[in-house]
């Protein structure tokens, strides 16, 4: 699991499941991100994500 505390928006991740998305806001409370996906079947989706998803920065 990240630190996801200094990740800014425009960051792109690898999410747990092997999606990528982009991180569209960092709510600042050191476990959630706003983000959009950018692969697989929820391409475009926005979702929260938290910290445990993140795999790795992109």
């Amino acid at each position: 699991m990240l630190a996801v505390n200094d990740i800014a928006p425009g960051r792109k991740l690898l999410l747990a499941g092997d999606l990528t998305a982009e991180v569209i806001e960092n709510l600042g409370d050191g476990e959630w991100l706003r983000v959009r996906i950018l692969s697989g079947a929820d391409a475009g989706a926005e979702e929260l994500c938290h910290a445990t998803d993140v795999q790795n920065l992109v």
